[in-house]
Order: C-alpha cells, then structure tokens, then sequence
C-alpha cells in the first residue's frame, strides 16, 4: 500500500510507502494519462504488470493523490476493480439506485451508512442517519438483531404501516468469523409487484416441497412449526421461543386471544419435543360440563356411574403417557376441578372414579387460554397456586392485530389450502385485498381471516379474488363487541358488576347475530360453553 502525490503545475512528486516511485510511475502513468484524458477528476482504475495495482485517484486543488494497493488474488473488491474499466460507475451505481437502496450497521446496530435512495424514502437529509440506532432510522428494523444473532434475513417481507410494500435482505458481514456489521438492500416496488412475487414463490415453495415429498427429503423443521404461518419479528420470536421451550421437561401455558393458534403452538412444541414418538392427547375443557370433565380427564372403574362403560375408561392423563397432553380453555375449568388437578401435578399420579388405587402418570402438560389469567387469580376465580403449576414457561401468540404484515403470506396460505381441497386452480389475486384486509379489525384473529377468506373464494366464482368478495355484507359483518371489552370494561375489585356486565355484553352479542350463539361466541372471542354458563342455561 502507497499513497502518491503529485503536484501538477510544478512537477514535484512524493512517494510515502516501500514501493519505488520509477516502478510506480512507469506502471500508472499510462493509465492515468488515459483516464485524464477522460476528463475525469477522481475514480479508480487498475494497472497490469507482474504485480496489479489499484489506484484510486483524488484531484485535490492542482495537486493528485493517489492511494495505490496490489491487487490480490484473494480479494474480490480488487479483482472487480481490476478487470472493469468503469468498476468507479457501476459501484456508485449501486450505491445511488432508484430501486435497489443499501443500508449499514456496525456490530451495535448503529447506523453507519444509508444510501441517498433510501435516505428520501425516510425523509432524512443527506448524513443525517449516521452514528444513530437502525431502529430510530428505519421503522420496525431487524439491522440490529441481525448483527447479534449472524443470521441473514433474504427476500423479507416488509412494511412500515402494516402493508408490505418492500422487499428486504439483512446480510452480517464477518471479519475473522466476527460479526462487524450488517448489509441491508431494500427493493422499492408498488404493492401490486409484492403481491406478484409472494405469488410466484408460494408456487415456487410449493413444487420444492412436492419434490421433497416425493423423493422421500423433508425439511427438518417439522410441518406443525411450518403451519405457524407468518415471519413478522413476532413470529419469528414465537417460532424462536417455541423451539428453546420445546426440548425442556417443563408445563407450558400458551396465552393468546380467540382464533391466534394456541392448539398449532402446543402441537408445535409437541413435534420438537422428546416426546414426540407418542401421540399428544388434547382435551378441550370448556366443552364439556364439570361431572363429564372429570371423568374425561382421570377415567372411571367399571360402573362407577349410571350410563359409564362396563369396562370402564381411561383418562387423558393415563393415555398421555411418555406423551404430552394439551389442555385447552384452562381458565374456564371449575373451583372443584381446580383442586384435583393440582393434586394430580403435585406428584404426577392419578385416581380413576370409583377406585382407591393411584396411577404413577409421566406426561408433559402444555395448557391455552385466551383469558386474562392475572384477573382470574385476582378475582378469586381461579387458584394462584395452581397457576404457578401451569405457568412453567408461558408463551404469548400474537393476535392478528400486532402481525399485519404477516396478512399478504397467510392470504396466499388460506387460498392454497381452499384450491387444494375443492380441486380448484389457484385463482389471480387483485392487488387491493391485501392492503384492504390489513386495514380491517380482526378480533376473532387468524380463524376469522381463514373464514372470511374461504367465504370470498366461494363467492369469487373461481374468477380474480377482488375486494368486493369481502364486501357481500358490508360493515355489518364486524363484531359489535371485542373480546377485550369482557374482561376489562369495569375495575377488577367488583367481581359481581364485572359479571354483570359480562352478561349484558353476551345478551347485546347474541341480539346483534339474529339469536345465533355460535356466531355471537366467535364474536366475543369466547367458547360457546362460556357463552351459555354467562347466559345461564
């Protein structure tokens, strides 16, 4: 490496490096007579020889100076520099490009360098970004997560405002296996573009799994982690979550609203699990009333009831073991079931009705609600010691509402798997449903969107899914009351209004659905059970 400089109005030169200056001027000047001659006053070229030179050229006054570097075999910037006479235009190319913007981090997520393209697509001056946090810079930025955990990011999904309208690649940059920093490219398109491309690698995603399939090569992650569909940050970090929790020996309690995919979660972390030879066994406890869940749960000795088998039965504890055994709507179970099964976590064994003798069970329990668990306890209605041993590790599924990005990925998902099951082509896609479904409020999450899009399809004719295929019922097809409202809209210390007000809440719902339950249940984000007990009948 050499720096010379050389004075152009009286001639004089200077060398500072352990090159000789009759070797360095014999090997450039013919370059760089050719490369003034193109009137050019700075850029960089390259020399052949025994030893190639880079030389990258300042005009500084009336005076040059000249960085010169051997042109290694091993570096790849060099040999591009060498071997493409306009090498300074194509990079400054990349770097100014209308529709190919580039941004960098350093190892701490801090802002080293954003491209002009991008810099008036946020708003910023010219070096204003510079030496601040990505996340400041760039809404909902992953820079900084990128350079922590050195895994790249290709061909992302991404959206300022809940619709994705670009294209984005985070690649770490690794200096003697060390992360220095992050590379972001972002691809400026219009939402029809994305659309068209989410559409072309579904399809695309869809033959490597058949070809997968038929050779006999599956991926490894397994099919229930895949069917969490979305790779919003929250995902991704429910996805990353579901994988650490899976392989320990601990109770997990999944938290989310109706319809987020508690039960793919559960499966998800059965699948991933030890356990996972076995079949896991799900009960769902809000459906059946209180004497029929018992039996469910714990089994029965023959005729230990009017109406049991005489042979007797055996519970969902004793089926799941060396298994799993999933409980869904926990918060919904009552004082007296409460209580056995505490009993049965405290020491893992289990009495079947009608019998005196105990059963030594080994099963992981993963249990769902979508109640609000901190007010249950509060209120009495549910035990604080029984909850600490459900909530071993607790995991939150993100409702639909804190995942809009992920919208356009599940709509491509959900009309794959309607076309696939009625034999229908996968129809065009207008470009306007993603964006108008991303803006719609969605309190009965992932389920509601899977019905609403299913209903659409149908009603498309097998012709281009438009807008107009959600709108066949106007505003009215919005729930009047959300799920929230039921366990929130009076103060935790008036249990008594609180149910009150419940019950007002379930009356209005099931008035507003024309008398239908079901409707007014999915609704209010409620089981079906819960909506008949709050009714009373």
């Amino acid at each position: 490496m050499g720096i010379w400089m050389r004075d152009l109005e009286t001639g004089q030169e200077q060398l500072h490096g352990t090159a000789c200056l009759a070797s360095i001027r014999r090997q450039v000047l013919p370059e760089l007579e050719k490369w003034l001659q193109r009137g050019l006053d700075a850029g960089l070229f390259a020399t052949e020889g025994a030893t190639p030179l880079i030389v990258v050229v300042w005009l500084v006054d009336s005076a040059q100076v000249m960085l010169i570097k051997p042109a290694g075999e091993d570096d790849a910037l060099m040999r591009f520099i060498a071997t493409v006479p306009f090498a300074a235009p194509v990079l400054n190319h990349i770097l100014t490009s209308p529709h190919d913007a580039i941004s960098v981090v350093d190892c701490g997520g801090i802002m080293r360098y954003i491209s002009p393209t991008h810099e008036r697509w946020l708003g910023l001056r010219s070096g204003e970004a510079v030496g601040r946090p990505a996340h400041q810079i760039i809404p909902n930025s992953r820079m900084a997560e990128v350079a922590a955990s050195g895994v790249a990011e290709i061909g992302q999904p991404y959206s300022a405002d809940g619709v994705a309208t670009r294209i984005v690649s985070r690649i770490p940059i690794r200096v003697g296996g060390a992360v220095v920093g992050v590379v972001g490219r972002t691809l400026f398109k219009g939402p029809e573009v994305v659309q068209r491309m989410y559409r072309e690698v579904s399809r695309l995603q869809n033959e490597v799994t058949r070809y997968q399939r038929t050779l006999g090569v599956m991926a490894p992650e397994p099919e229930s982690l895949g069917r969490l569909v979305g790779n919003s940050a929250p995902m991704l970090d429910l996805k990353k979550e579901i994988r650490v929790v899976a392989e320990l020996d601990v109770p997990v309690l999944i938290l989310g609203e109706s319809g987020v995919g508690k039960e793919l979660v559960a499966q998800a972390l059965h699948d991933l699990s030890p356990r996972r030879k076995q079949q896991m066994v799900s009960l769902n406890l809000a459906a059946l009333p209180a004497s029929l869940l018992e039996a469910e749960l714990f089994g029965y000795a023959p005729g230990s009831f009017t109406g049991s088998h005489k042979q007797g039965r055996i519970g969902k504890f004793e089926l799941a073991d060396k298994s799993t055994v999933f409980l869904d709507e926990i918060g919904d179970i009552s004082a007296d079931i409460q209580v056995k099964l505490l009993r049965v976590l405290e020491d893992y064994t289990v009495e079947r009705l009608g019998e005196h003798r105990s059963r030594k069970v080994d099963f992981r329990l993963v249990a769902a609600t979508h109640r609000k668990m901190d007010d249950l306890v509060a209120l009495g209605q549910f035990r604080l010691d029984l909850f600490y041993r459900l909530a071993g590790v607790t995991l939150h599924v993100p409702g639909l509402s804190e995942r809009l990005e992920d919208i356009p990925e599940l709509l491509t998902h959900f009309i794959q798997q309607f076309c696939a099951r009625n034999r229908w082509e996968v129809p065009e896609v207008h470009p306007e449903v993603a964006p108008f479904l991303a803006q719609q409020a969605w309190p009965g999450n992932v389920r509601q969107l899977r019905q609403r899009i299913e209903e659409a399809l149908v009603f498309s004719a097998r012709q281009t899914l438009e807008r107009r295929h959600f709108e066949r019922h106007g505003a009215s097809r919005q729930p009047r009351v959300h799920a929230p409202a039921l366990a929130m809209a009076v103060p935790l210390e008036n249990p008594l209004t609180m149910t009150q007000h419940m019950q007002k809440a379930v009356r209005e719902a099931v008035e507003a659905h024309g008398g239908n339950k079901q409707r007014a249940a999915r609704a209010l984000g409620i089981s079906r059970s819960h909506l008949y007990r709050l009714l009373g009948g």
